[in-house]
């Protein structure tokens, strides 16, 4: 047969910091190439049962290559800069395996599946959630946003609002004091209930009141912006966030830290992770954290106890199973705190109130939310170029609320603020999988990318509530707050749910000529059962959709990729019309062109996107039957987005972002009850301008300060309003900062001690955004600061 020629590469190969210990051959490469982003292809059999010595300091790749090759009797050849062929050597020296054994492992092996492939510092240059499949972004026809681990930790991220706030077009609802998780306005489309909110490409929750989002416990947060239901199902046409957990690696690697911070933060946490002794196919990893802290809202705890043990078994290297369980108790505030805007960012008569005013009953509100799952990941190579994914999860929560509401934003006096107190107990369980192949296979000289698959979910949920008859107003400039509430010994209201969702779909990827054409279809089947259990009435709904995607784009060989794309969406609407039927689903559709951008050999990317969004179908107050919907609403959102992720130099990392949005409700009917229609209003809590920017700069080894790194960044959110557009929330411009130190740079015996310190918005800048009721308005988060000493090894 035809040798292959030991070809070099083009450019001459800067030196890289190597860090590879020793591990089995396949997870060394994979850390080489998310090191380099120089990408191998190697016949997966050659690497079962193999095991490299690794690869230590400050070496060009093709010296790291050889130092993790060792010992292995493989060896390596560089088609260019950018890909390497790696193989056995024969007795002459000669290569020599069939062309037709090469698997790209960054496509279709098992060892690629993992979280951190494809990442280095900040930057993430493939995604497994804009394609199911382990994707480059670069070829994804959508905008992808990734924000890492290292992101996370050097920002000091510690809930989710944070961990979003510099991507552009992404926005967590600030709920100061703690009600429930934090929903999500995507390219002004907002998602209530987790619904656009994925763990590991299964849906995340159901219901804000009975779910919570830890950042410690993730790898990555993926965010797809525009429709995806073509891959997912029912959803806003804004995009999903899909949250990436931590797995358990065959690299040794253990962390502890304990974390200390204003409102009287106490905060300790663990993530010990490497391969199981004795018996190299397993590896474990157990993530944990016990928080106890006040919040900028008196009376309101931020307490939490979080726990995740997870173990993989990998036979060989086409299989890997990882099973992961949690548990997390969730213990905080239940007031709603939407504060009157006359005396919190208006002052009143009487000035302003204090800003840790606690609208709720002291000795009645709480938030106390347990959630357990187990769940597997499964991924299975069975045959060349074909792998097999399968993941599911059960979740069982239980979750009680003592709560006080109100009915507006107005005052009495212009001081009495009227509320009412009431009692929610929830207990759901969820079952979700996700099963589906990815093949590559050249026909007739064009590539193709292969999925398709089912998914499901069933979620079942039992609410019972209490509203107590104790409804009084509160002196907002005097508080003083009744010792006890009188909730009714019946309960008011009762329901059960029943929800599910079947889909089926297929995707082609299709590559010929630096052309990517891609096109995914889907049929959905959903259901919902809901049952009134005081009245004893049901009513049943199955509706179900077809969604699509078609996009083309075009890969220049300097990192280049235009592209233009078309896709779907649909979003099941709660309410009924006035002849007792169920609404319809909401129809979204969007139309996207963007560049995206990778330099060949730095770790960088660029994305600029442009895009129209139209949702119908939206539900509207029915003007002859008041309590009534019909379904005549649209609302159109167009926009810009650019965002920039990259090392600029050794240590230097920049994140900048910036968003550009009009929205506009084009259809609406009169409501009823106010006399007033949203016709040409936009949308609630969505700036047309949006600018972030986050320099981090690790300071050089030769530097006297080594060791030392610094960073900050600066959030502006332009004006805001509510959905009538009465409110308006001005601007704001938020500065965060990040210091640490390594201490082993004071003294040897220190090695893995780092110490850090993180300001989020530093300066305590006053912001709002509209409450839940016109004339009202959430106070953001206040300045938090908080050390960590962290001790790695």
């Amino acid at each position: 047969m035809p040798q292959l020629a030991s070809a070099q590469p083009t450019e001459a190969m800067a030196r890289y910091v190597f860090d590879i210990g020793p591990q089995p051959l396949a997870d060394a490469l994979v850390q080489f190439t998310d090191r380099t982003g120089i990408q191998f292809f190697l016949n997966g059999g050659l690497a079962r049962g193999l095991r490299s010595p690794g690869a230590l300091g400050a070496l060009p790749p093709r010296e790291a290559l050889a130092a993790i090759l060792k010992g292995t009797g493989l060896t390596y050849s560089f088609r260019d800069s950018e890909t390497v062929m790696i193989r056995p050597v024969d007795r002459t020296g000669a290569i020599d395996v069939p062309d037709s054994a090469d698997v790209r492992l960054d496509e279709l092996s098992v060892e690629a599946q993992t979280p951190t492939f494809g990442t280095t510092g900040f930057v993430a240059t493939r995604s497994t959630a804009g394609m199911k499949s382990n994707a480059s972004i670069l070829e994804t026809p959508a905008t992808v946003s990734v924000i890492t681990r290292e992101e996370l930790d050097v920002r000091g991220v510690q809930d989710i609002n944070t961990a979003v706030a510099y991507t552009p077009n992404v926005k967590a609802s600030d709920y100061p004091g703690g009600q429930g998780t934090p929903d999500f306005t995507i390219r002004g489309f907002r998602s209530i209930g987790l619904e656009n909110v994925y763990e590991d490409g299964l849906r995340a929750g159901f219901n804000a009141y009975n779910q919570n989002i830890e950042p410690y416990a993730y790898e990555r947060i993926d965010i797809i912006k525009g429709p995806v239901s073509v891959l997912y199902g029912q959803g806003q046409p804004g995009g999903i966030v899909n949250l990436v957990s931590k797995r358990p690696s065959f690299t040794q690697s253990n962390e502890v830290y304990l974390q200390g911070g204003n409102y009287n933060r106490l905060q300790g946490g663990f993530d010990l992770t490497g391969p199981v002794v004795g018996n190299e196919q397993f590896a474990y990893r157990f993530t944990g954290l016990a928080r106890r802290s006040d919040t900028q809202v008196a009376f309101s705890p931020d307490d939490r106890i979080y726990l995740a043990p997870s173990v993989t078994w990998r036979p060989d290297a086409d299989t890997s199973l990882t099973v992961l369980a949690k548990y997390a108790r969730y213990n905080r505030g239940g007031s709603e705190q939407s504060t009157p805007i006359m005396g919190s960012l208006n002052a009143g008569p009487l000035g302003r109130f204090q800003r840790s005013l606690f609208l709720g009953v002291p000795s009645f509100n709480k938030e106390d939310i347990e959630s357990t799952s187990i769940g597997y990941i499964l991924d299975h190579t069975f045959a060349d170029n074909w792998i097999f994914h399968s993941a599911a999860r059960f979740v069982a929560t239980q979750s009680s609320f003592n709560l006080v509401g109100a009915s507006s934003g107005t005052l009495v006096d212009d001081r009495l603020y009227g509320i009412f107190p009431y009692q929610r107990k929830q207990s759901s369980d969820a079952i979700l999988t996700d099963n589906h192949i990815e093949g590559r296979f050249d026909l007739w000289g064009v590539q193709h990318n292969v999925v398709a698959g089912i998914d499901f979910w069933q979620y079942q949920d039992r609410d019972r509530r209490k509203f107590s008859s104790d409804e009084f107003f509160i002196d907002l400039y005097n508080p003083v707050y009744p010792t006890r509430i009188s909730l009714p010994t019946a309960i008011d209201y009762a329901s059960d749910g029943i929800y599910s969702q079947v889909g089926l779909y297929a995707q082609d990827q299709i590559k010929f000529n630096g052309f990517i054409l891609t096109g995914s279809i889907r049929q959905d089947y959903a259901s919902a059962t809901v049952s009134d259990k005081l009245s004893n009435t049901t009513v049943r709904v199955n509706p179900d959709a077809f969604t699509y995607r078609a996009a083309l784009g075009y890969e220049f060989a300097a990192g280049i990729v235009p592209y233009v794309a078309y896709s779907t969406s649909f979003a099941l609407n709660a309410g009924n019309r006035r002849d007792g039927t169920i609404l319809d689903p909401s129809e979204g559709k969007q139309v996207e062109a963007g560049v995206k951008y990778q330099p060949v050999g730095t770790n960088s990317i660029y994305t600029f996107s442009a895009f129209d969004i139209t949702q119908t179908n939206v539900p509207t107050a029915d003007p002859s039957a008041p309590g009534f919907l019909v379904q005549t609403g649209e609302a159109v959102s167009r926009g810009i987005e650019l965002e920039a992720k990259t090392t600029i130099a050794e240590g230097l990392n920049l994140v900048a972002g910036y968003a550009y949005l009009e929205t506009k409700i084009t259809r609406d009917n009169v409501n009823p009850f106010t006399g007033r229609s949203n016709l040409g209003n936009r949308l609630p809590n969505v700036p047309t301008n949006a600018l972030s920017l986050f320099v981090d700069y690790a300071l050089p080894l030769s530097s006297t300060l080594a060791g030392l790194r610094v960073g900050a960044g600066v959030r502006y959110v332009g004006e805001t309003t509510d959905i009538t557009n009465i409110d308006k929330l001005p601007s704001y411009a938020l500065v965060d900062a990040s210091l640490s130190y390594d201490l082993a740079r004071l003294a040897p015996s220190w090695k893995g001690v780092t110490l850090s310190v993180n300001a989020l918005n530093l300066f305590d800048q006053r912001y709002f955004t509209s409450g839940f009721y016109q004339g009202t308005a959430f106070e953001g988060f206040r300045r938090s600061v908080f050390g960590t000493l962290a001790y790695r090894w």
